[in-house]
C-alpha cells in the first residue's frame, strides 16, 4: 500500500512537501505559488516565463500531478491560463486536494495514464503552449516516455511556437538524458533540443536531474536566455552543437 503524507517545511511556514513512501515527490508553498523549491522545477518555471509575452495565458498539459506545483505557478503568473493536470493515481490527487487545494478555476484534472491522456488529446484536438512530462514512480519513469511514438505524439499536440518540456532524473554519466534526446530525433528528426541543469549534473560527473525542451521548429532564443540568467547557479545550457558534443562526442 503506498503511503502518501505531506511535511512542514522546515524553511517555511506555509511551505509543504508531498512524499510518497518516504521519497519527497513535490513541494509546494501554500500563500506563494510562484516558490519553487526544488531547483529542477525552477528551470522549468524559466520556460515558462519565456515561451510567451509576459503575464499572457497559455494553454498547458501536465503529464504528472505530484502536489499541482508547476500549474500553481502558471496559474499565478499568467492568469487566464487553461490548463489540464494528468495523474493516473486518484488517491494521490486526492490527498493533495484535501491537503493542498489548488486553484479550480482554470486547471483540470484527469485521471488517467499519461500516454492514454495523449493519445485521448490528440483525438479531441486540443494544442497546446506546453507539455510537461514529469512522470516518476519513486526514481523510476514508465518505458513510454522514451517511445519515439509518445514523444511524436507529444509534440503534435503543441501550437506553434509551443515546447515539450520533460523533467530526466539521471545518474552521472548522462545515460537517461542520451536515451531521451535519440528517442525525440526519431520521434522528429527535425525537432529542436535543449538541455539545462547544474553545470556537475550534465557534465556527467553527478546525479540529478536535467530538464530538456523539445520543439518540432526552432526553439526561441529567450528560452535559453532566460535558463542561464535565472539560475539556479551554476547552470549549463547546451543545444545545437554544443548539446551534440556532450551526448555523442566527436565525429
Amino acid at each position: 500500500m503506498t503511503r502518501i503524507e505531506f511535511e512542514a517545511d522546515v524553511f517555511s511556514s506555509h511551505g509543504l512537501t508531498l512524499l510518497v513512501d518516504g521519497s519527497a515527490q513535490s513541494h509546494v508553498d501554500l500563500e506563494d505559488p510562484t516558490r519553487l523549491f526544488f531547483e529542477y522545477l525552477r528551470r522549468v518555471g524559466h520556460v515558462v516565463d519565456a515561451i510567451a509575452m509576459s503575464g499572457a495565458p497559455i494553454a498547458a498539459l501536465h503529464l504528472g500531478g505530484g502536489a499541482l506545483t508547476l500549474p500553481r505557478y502558471v496559474d499565478a503568473t499568467r492568469p487566464g491560463s487553461i490548463q489540464v493536470v494528468v495523474d493516473h493515481d486518484a488517491e494521490l490527487i486526492e490527498v493533495v486536494r484535501a491537503r493542498a487545494p489548488w486553484p479550480e478555476s482554470g486547471i483540470e484534472v484527469r485521471i488517467v495514464d499519461a500516454a492514454e491522456a495523449v493519445r485521448a488529446s490528440a483525438a479531441r484536438g486540443e494544442r497546446f503552449d506546453l507539455v510537461v512530462v514529469d512522470v516518476y514512480t519513486h526514481l523510476d519513469a514508465p518505458a513510454f516516455v522514451d517511445d519515439p511514438d509518445f514523444l511524436a505524439a507529444c509534440l503534435g499536440l503543441l501550437r506553434d511556437d509551443g515546447v515539450v518540456v520533460v523533467n530526466i532524473a539521471d545518474a552521472a554519466g548522462l545515460a537517461r538524458l542520451r536515451t531521451s534526446a535519440r528517442a525525440f530525433a526519431r520521434a522528429d528528426p527535425g525537432a529542436d533540443l535543449l538541455a539545462v541543469a547544474d553545470t556537475h549534473v550534465i557534465d556527467g560527473g553527478e546525479e540529478g536531474n536535467t530538464v530538456l525542451v523539445a520543439t518540432s521548429g526552432t526553439l526561441p532564443a529567450a528560452i535559453a536566455m532566460r535558463l542561464e540568467a535565472g539560475g539556479p547557479f551554476p547552470v549549463t545550457v547546451l543545444a545545437g552543437a554544443k548539446l551534440d558534443f556532450v551526448l555523442w562526442g566527436a565525429c
